[in-house]
């Protein structure tokens, strides 16, 4: 069997991940932040799950993602009626799940050249 190396052109990428820190490349992250493949938002508010609002999204209401992926944290959590129902209304579909998934899930994403962003709790 060949196995292929995947390549990927994105400029952003995700290493590792535990709770509590993400590896973007060769740096460490200990704060929350947006991904896109050729886009980086260090910090990104909020820090914790419980404190995400429908503000924490502005910066991606210009350049909407077609896939965006919300790291809630150590779980899965899924977020207020509000904060779903406006970016629906901006034209912004969402998918949410722990945040160890959706590193991996943006990794797979931005490896086929995907329009993907993801905020990722690092709480």
């Amino acid at each position: 069997m060949h196995i292929q190396q995947d390549e990927t052109t994105a400029t952003y990428q995700i290493k590792r991940y535990e709770p509590g820190k993400i590896w973007i490349n060769e740096a460490c992250y200990e704060q929350s932040v947006i991904i896109r493949p050729h886009q980086l938002i260090v910090p990104w508010e909020p820090n914790q799950f419980a404190d995400l609002t429908t503000r924490h999204f502005e910066s991606l209401y210009d350049n909407k993602p077609d896939i965006l992926l919300l790291g809630t944290g150590e779980i899965s959590a899924i977020p207020s009626d509000d904060l779903l129902q406006e970016l629906w209304q901006k034209g912004i579909g969402i998918e949410f799940m722990d945040s160890r998934r959706a590193c991996f899930t943006y990794t797979v994403l931005a490896a086929e050249e995907r329009n993907v962003a993801a905020c990722i709790i690092i709480q």
